[in-house]
């Protein structure tokens, strides 16, 4: 019971000889309850600390030196910022471009509401003088007057190819232009 038992622990213990002090760790109680060898509280050395060091001239065993720069490696780096300049000049490239066809969209735009504005003004002139012409026409009281310069009142005579006599309606028109039926009655 007493291995349970929490004591307080001295600064320094004496291992199993007692000759020597040893650094006391978080759980040392409980591995020393258990009969475990103690944990060293210092990381082990440099398990390279015995070999020579290499002189500063051969990186590698057996003298072989690794070139700073290789031709491989220059070509990659090279090649590399071919392909960079090679990219900004597209995205130049592509921004020139979009901004020149924007600006060629919006002269076409405007280009296109000024020609409808034109149209649109033009129809309402012909579309005044027609109904002036219209009411004008009116104004005479002879609506057969209208329809006769609807017509051709000079047609040629008839064909015996087997086209229509039409030389009867066009006598009543003139007929009707000269004497109106309303004017009569």
């Amino acid at each position: 019971s007493s291995r349970l038992r929490p004591t307080a622990a001295p600064a320094a213990r004496t291992t199993a000889t007692g000759d020597e002090p040893r650094a006391i760790m978080a759980d040392d109680d409980f591995f020393a309850a258990a009969g475990s060898p103690p944990v060293p509280a210092v990381a082990e050395a440099d398990p390279f600390a015995s070999c020579p060091p290499m002189s500063g001239d051969s990186a590698t065993p057996g003298g072989y030196t690794i070139p700073e720069m290789s031709a491989l490696r220059e070509w990659e780096e090279k090649h590399e910022r071919e392909l960079e300049e090679m990219s900004q000049k597209e995205q130049t490239g592509i921004k020139e471009r979009r901004t020149a066809a924007a600006s060629e969209l919006q002269a076409w735009n405007d280009e296109r509401a000024q020609g409808i504005q034109k149209r649109l003004a033009q129809n309402r002139t012909e579309q005044d003088t027609t109904e002036a012409s219209r009411s004008d026409s009116v104004k005479g009281l002879n609506p057969w007057e209208r329809v006769a310069e609807l017509i051709d009142t000079k047609g040629a005579a008839p064909v015996a190819d087997g086209s229509r006599d039409t030389s009867r309606m066009r006598a009543l028109l003139i007929q009707l232009k000269a004497s109106p039926v309303g004017a009569a009655a």
